[in-house]
């Protein structure tokens, strides 16, 4: 294991920790400019992934979901404190921290913690993905045999392209799901749960660490027109194989080209 690796796990667990604290309590939330919700728990678990963080590597840059840059580095920490912050409002048991890698332009660590079950996705670069230190690897499954999963954000400009694109999808596939939470919806793809993934309106903490799994469970993960990821990506597309993945960034690229991420 790298000290990469070893203190994003570190990181991602103790972030958990502060965020469990205030799950299904009567923590206040407030709204933020881009209508999605912000709390002391998302505060707090962020600030306990930078300290760890910087301890360690304290010229790393670090990009937090809320607000937490330190240095400018060749590596970039993408940091998700509560991933899923409408379903950890609501008291549904589906959010996760994510931290995400980035060397020289490249993703090549992912950790997602799921702290309600105390489950823990990791992967490292050409050393393959494992949950809670178990291998593990995508399903082999058609669009007609398995299920895909989109996000669950709708609002503005996207609500017309998303029924577009899931129209033009739903006619190669038959079953769909929405679980609120972008870097569950990648683990699970990665685990065998899903055929493919579909979201938009992102950023790079919500997928960074979800992308290097996939990848290394056996996956393939672009942006929706079908080109690499980068930290700039703001819809992006997962898929088991490349056949299904064709499927679907065929349909996509359609309605997402010039897509921004702002609606």
């Amino acid at each position: 294991m790298s000290d990469l690796l070893e203190v994003a796990k570190k990181a991602a667990r103790a972030g958990g920790k502060v965020a469990m604290k205030y799950f299904g309590t009567d923590v206040e939330f407030e709204t933020k400019e881009d209508k999605t919700f912000v709390s002391v728990a998302d505060r707090e678990s962020e600030e306990e992934i930078r300290k760890i963080v910087s301890a360690k590597f304290p010229k790393h840059e670090i990009k937090g979901e809320e607000g937490s840059e330190t240095g400018k580095s060749n590596i970039v920490w993408h940091v998700d404190p509560i991933d899923g912050t409408s379903n950890f409002k609501n008291n549904i048991p589906l959010s996760a921290v994510s931290i995400g890698i980035e060397k020289d332009g490249e993703f090549i660590v992912g950790v997602v913690y799921h702290p309600h079950v105390d489950e823990l996705y990791h992967a490292e670069k050409g050393k393959g993905a494992f949950l809670n230190g178990k291998p593990i690897k995508v399903n082999s499954f058609t669009p007609n045999e398995g299920i895909i999963v989109i996000d669950s954000s709708f609002r503005g400009d996207r609500v017309p392209r998303k029924y577009k694109a899931f129209g033009g999808i739903l006619k190669r596939c038959s079953r769909y799901r929405m679980i609120g939470c972008a870097s569950l919806q990648l683990c699970w793809l990665a685990r065998g749960n899903f055929v493919s993934s579909l979201s938009d309106a992102i950023h790079s903490f919500d997928f960074a660490a979800g992308a290097v799994i996939v990848r290394e469970a056996g996956g393939i993960v672009t942006d929706t027109l079908g080109n690499e990821l980068s930290a700039d990506s703001k819809a992006i597309v997962a898929s088991n194989n490349k056949e299904n993945h064709k499927m679907v960034v065929d349909v996509t690229k359609q309605f997402y080209k010039g897509y921004k991420g702002i609606d």
